[in-house]
């Protein structure tokens, strides 16, 4: 990522204000715990303060964010401490009701599907650009959103929240 600016002090306020909430709901999708997905959001912009990395973008920044914080997630999802230990809140910020009990159902779903699902609908990103971010394929990505979809049309139906 030539021709950019490494992050300064003032960058990084920028980048964890504008993408806090991305990069949790990115490791959230992968690890289902608030609190780890806390720990990993804040690895994460440690991490891009300590980075040699220079950005041309916002958009470029915001790829790179989300990358480290999924790697940060599966890597926290093999570690040997974790395995024993059950979840205590599910609970993530939402706007509304509507998006609280949506988000719910979205992290039902398996980790590779709840992940394109938030960065295709909530995030904004293009099939080839979840491809990038996530190196899939971009006929692998919509893939996974046809089955999030459908799985989450089921789910949905069969909670009375849709109709046919």
């Amino acid at each position: 990522m030539n021709g950019g600016e490494s992050v300064t002090e003032d960058k990084l306020s920028h980048y964890i204000e504008k993408y806090h909430t991305t990069v949790f709901r990115a490791a959230y999708s992968y690890v289902k715990c608030r609190e780890d997905a806390e720990d990993i959001a804040q690895e994460t912009f440690l991490r891009l303060y300590k980075s040699d990395a220079e950005f041309s973008t916002d958009e470029n920044v915001k790829a790179w964010l989300i990358r480290v914080s999924i790697n940060l997630a599966k890597d926290m999802l093999k570690s040997a401490w974790l395995k024993g230990r059950t979840e205590l809140d599910r609970d993530i910020p939402c706007e509304s009701d509507k998006e609280s009990i949506m988000l719910d159902y979205i992290h039902r779903l398996k980790p590779e599907y709840c992940s394109v699902i938030l960065l295709f609908y909530y995030e904004g990103y293009s099939v080839k650009e979840i491809a990038d971010i996530t190196k899939c394929s971009p006929s692998l990505v919509t893939t996974r959103l046809s089955r999030a979809r459908k799985q989450l049309k089921t789910m949905l139906l069969k909670e009375g929240y849709y109709e046919k």
